[in-house]
């Protein structure tokens, strides 16, 4: 048993990808291997004590074979990790893992050439995508050893660089160029020339610009790639053949520029973002080996200021990477030329060239803090980050919060014991940065963020009753302070997977102190004038539930508008004090104010504060009544104006709030004489439309429900509001919850019923089956001309693509599904048969899975009767071949009778 496992676990181990980790858990284990999961689960971990194995300890947790991981060139650091992107973050010792981003922004351009590299034979061509400067010709480079190292070619194997723009105008020239040309071919060919597709056998042609080539050198070339013959100009006769590898790399539009008979050869179109689209520490961590190269050459220690370090990072530059890089080059040889008897030289902005010193005064007129200067050392491969242990607490929390909400969306874990233990988590971190004394103070920078924070707490205390609290200021001015501003999840894979989904996720259970958290570190951002991150929203939304901050009031908010210096301030003062409770604003005005001032005030309160439960305008003069009709397309909840306003009338008002009535409550309880008039106001001609989803298990689901509603309702949709909601709530709620004062509610669909009654309810399951599809159309049709049939297809085409995007990873999924669509309605059509819609999904998915699986040369098992079966059922399945012609054509490809077997064996069932 214990070979069998030991195998077992090498072979998937040594061959670990996305696709295939789920078949390193131990329920995966048992099952391959016919063993009871407590069996295996017994010797897993086992084998985890004494070495054998690495832990994964994610949702499932996995278990990786040591010996293969060393053999795949892992650097292995600790024996259990919380995730697989952890492990993956240490980094594999081969040519594409030590590109900057290779398990970031690069992470799935990676997993494309890789499967691209080791595909069998010749592998497959690669187009890289990107700006001038991006990195094209250097990752291309990278390719060529990673291709070495993975033995797929030999050491000596050349590596040919040629760019197409120097002969575009003369495609002949080109054409010799690439494949050659025999003595004669044209005027001046007085001897034979070989091209670089021969001098490539057996390595790497990369070809940059490729845009460049005329249609009919696009033609040559695809017919090269096709048979891996090619004759040379001035012969046709003459075929020769060459084992090379292509890489093409392009700055335009490949849809706009390449025939579609050459786009077909290229399975693999890889897009390398712009500098500035790539996360900060990518940015950081390629600057920093520039100035190590750069140190390095000049065999001297760079100490480069903070100033300059902001300005590369935070510049859009035409030439991208490549730019910044002759940057970096000059300014370090202008340093070098006035320094160069100096042991450390001084890189400053005033080393910069001229143009770029002009444009950092654009660029940064505002003060920045100040950070400390960067050292770069010669002779050193990488910069030396010494990172200190806060850094080391606050990724393994993060990397470990992860893993647990993935627990979470796959309901291993629950929501109630997810936010339980994340928050007993931040408490020990705080308590940590607290109690332990790794800094000192009194440093100006540590005082600035307490001074903000007090003065932050302050302005939420007297607008939303925040309640102050030394501890809590100073806790947060500790963990922003050691935390420096780091984006510390930016470039984490799956960070940028789960993001939406947590988010979401934590603005519905945490909604209250998510809502302080964001609000808090919004208003330091702009004080400090440095940047967001979301991740310090949810470690600080998790420290203010740990301190049970969870009395938001969402009561009625009101004002007091008023003539003269302080009136209005005097009334809201005067009740406000009564009450005890800050329940009152003051707008004292001027007394010849427009009403279009008085309305911008309240529009901007209305922006800057909750006013979900309704907002109460007292107001002096029964000219502001005008105020409702001018306010009504701002608001999106209730408001009501009163006129005359006096002491008891606010102090009324007052005592109605804090006792927590609603606003219509309070309009209705507000007994007016004839003087005084009071209105009503509701947001009603403004409404949008909306569909809510739903799902019992969370929001994550019913995200995944609005995007492919809004996927199938398309352009006509573009009125509609589609809004993913908390299940728990409208089922607790009904029609209290804020979508049904905000929005016009035309339906609810989803996994289970709120039992709503005014509202339709539309179950997700019989709306996929097709029951439910008219009623659906029915009640948008006000609001959107659908065709029920149209509606029908699109949901079971947009529910594939979710399940096959997770399957192919070659092909693009809405190309080959839009073929795979039309060759099925074909089917139909040639067999005289309508397909329900389960034929019609396990058709989708089955097909676009048997187009890769017949470009990778995979076979399905032999069938000893195909040719018995082929005499019964030959006639369906020459219909069957013939509706996948286009398919075929498309792709290059001939089904096999053994896939068209399978196919008649759908259409049958």
């Amino acid at each position: 048993m214990k070979k069998e496992l030991d195998e077992y676990l090498y072979e998937w181990t040594i061959n670990l990808s996305n696709e295939s980790k789920h078949r390193l858990s131990a329920h995966e284990i048992g099952e391959a291997l016919q063993l009871t999961r407590s069996t295996v689960s017994s010797y897993l971990n086992q084998a985890v004590r004494e070495g054998e194995l690495v832990k994964i300890k994610s949702y499932p947790v996995l278990f990786l074979h040591k010996k293969a991981l060393l053999a795949a060139k892992f650097t292995l650091s600790k024996q259990e990790y919380l995730s697989l992107d952890e492990l993956l973050s240490e980094g594999q010792n081969h040519a594409l893992a030590e590109i900057i981003g290779a398990n970031g922004s690069l992470k799935e351009a990676i997993d494309q050439i890789k499967t691209a590299v080791l595909y069998p034979h010749n592998g497959l061509p690669i187009l890289l995508m990107g700006m001038s400067g991006s990195g094209k010709t250097f990752l291309a480079e990278r390719i060529h050893q990673y291709a070495i190292e993975e033995q797929v070619i030999s050491g000596e194997a050349p590596f040919i660089s040629y760019n197409c723009a120097q002969y575009y105008n003369n495609p002949e020239l080109l054409s010799s160029a690439l494949f050659g040309h025999t003595k004669g071919a044209f005027t001046g060919a007085d001897q034979t020339h070989y091209g670089l597709i021969e001098k490539a056998h057996g390595g790497i042609l990369f070809l940059d610009e490729v845009h460049r080539l005329s249609e009919e050198g696009q033609e040559k070339l695809f017919t090269f790639m096709d048979t891996g013959e090619f004759s040379p100009m001035g012969d046709t006769s003459i075929r020769r053949r060459a084992d090379v590898r292509l890489i093409f790399a392009t700055t335009e539009n490949v849809y706009a520029t390449f025939l579609p008979t050459f786009l077909r050869r290229l399975p693999v179109i890889v897009n390398l973002p712009k500098f500035q689209h790539r996360p900060q520490s990518e940015r950081l961590s390629l600057i920093d080996s520039f100035y190590i190269a750069e140190s390095n050459i000049l065999e001297k220690e760079l100490q480069v200021s903070s100033h300059l370090i902001d300005f590369l990072l935070n510049s859009d530059l035409e030439g991208n990477v490549g730019k910044i890089k002759n940057i970096i080059k000059y300014a370090c040889g202008s340093a070098y030329v006035h320094q160069k008897d100096k042991e450390v030289i001084q890189v400053r902005l005033r080393d910069l060239p001229l143009e770029f010193s002009l444009k950092f005064k654009e660029q940064f007129s505002k003060p920045k803090k100040k950070l400390p200067d960067r050292r770069y050392l010669p002779n050193t491969p990488q910069q030396i980050y010494l990172e200190s242990k806060q850094i080391q607490l606050l990724k393994e929390f993060f990397w470990e919060m992860l893993a647990e909400f993935k627990k979470v969306q796959h309901q291993a874990s629950s929501p109630t014991s997810f936010i339980e233990a994340m928050a007993n988590r931040v408490t020990q971190i705080m308590d940590e940065f607290m109690f332990q004394e790794t800094y000192k103070k009194e440093e100006s920078f540590y005082s600035v963020l307490t001074y903000h924070i007090r003065q932050t707490i302050d302005i939420m205390y007297e607008n939303y009753g925040f309640e102050q609290d030394g501890h809590r200021a100073v806790s947060l001015a500790s963990y922003l302070y050691l935390k420096d501003n780091k984006d510390i999840l930016g470039s984490h894979y799956e960070w940028t997977e789960q993001k939406v989904a947590l988010l979401e996720f934590l603005n519905a259970t945490l909604e209250n102190t998510y809502w302080y958290a964001k609000k808090l570190l919004s208003h330091l951002s702009q004080q400090l004038d440095q940047e967001l991150f979301e991740e310090d929203i949810v470690f600080v939304a998790f420290y203010f539930y740990s301190l049970h901050i969870n009395d938001l009031p969402s009561e009625v908010k009101s004002i007091v508008l008023a003539h003269g210096y302080s009136t209005a301030s005097s009334l809201a003062n005067v009740v406000n004090r009564m009450l005890e409770k800050n329940v009152f604003q003051a707008y004292d005005m001027p007394i010849n104010i427009t009403l279009e001032k008085v309305e911008s005030q309240i529009i901007r309160y209305i922006n800057e504060y909750r006013t979900d439960a309704g907002l109460i305008l007292l107001v002096d003069m029964g000219s502001f009544n005008q105020l409702g009709e001018r306010l009504a397309k701002h608001i999106q909840s209730p408001m009501v104006i009163i006129d005359n306003v006096s002491t008891p009338l606010v102090l009324e008002v007052g005592h109605h709030i804090v006792s927590g009535h609603s606003i219509t409550e309070i309009y209705e309880a507000i007994s007016v004489e004839k003087r005084i008039q009071k209105q009503l106001i509701i947001p009603e001609i403004n409404k949008k439309k909306a569909i809510i989803t739903c799902c019992y298990t969370g929001l994550g689901s019913a995200t995944q429900i609005q995007e492919i509603l809004l996927k199938c309702l398309g352009e006509s949709a573009k009125e509609l509001v589609i809004l993913p909601y908390d299940y728990k709530k409208l089922l607790q709620n009904k029609l209290y919850e804020a979508p049904f004062q905000l929005y016009d509610v035309l339906m609810i669909v989803g996994t289970e019923s709120p039992k709503i009654h005014q509202v339709p309810y539309i179950s997700l399951d019989k709306l996929i089956n097709g029951e439910a599809v008219e009623e659906f159309a029915d009640l948008l049709h006000a609001q959107v001309d659908l065709d029920p049939q149209v509606l029908k297809s699109r949901l079971i085409f947009n529910f594939s693509i979710n399940k096959i995007v997770e399957n192919l990873t070659i092909l693009d999924a809405n190309k080959v599904l839009l073929l795979v669509q039309r060759a099925v309605k074909e089917m139909e059509a040639l067999m005289g048969i309508d397909f329900s819609n389960n034929q019609l999904f396990l058709l989708y998915m089955h097909c676009c899975s048997m187009i890769e699986r017949i470009l990778r040369k995979e076979t399905v098992d032999e069938q000893e009767d195909i040719e018995e079966y082929v005499q019964r059922e030959g006639q369906n399945i020459e219909l069957i071949h013939k509706a996948f012609q286009e398919v075929e054509k498309e792709y290059t490809i001939d089904l096999p009778l053994l896939e068209l077997r399978l196919l008649n064996d759908i259409v049958k069932e």
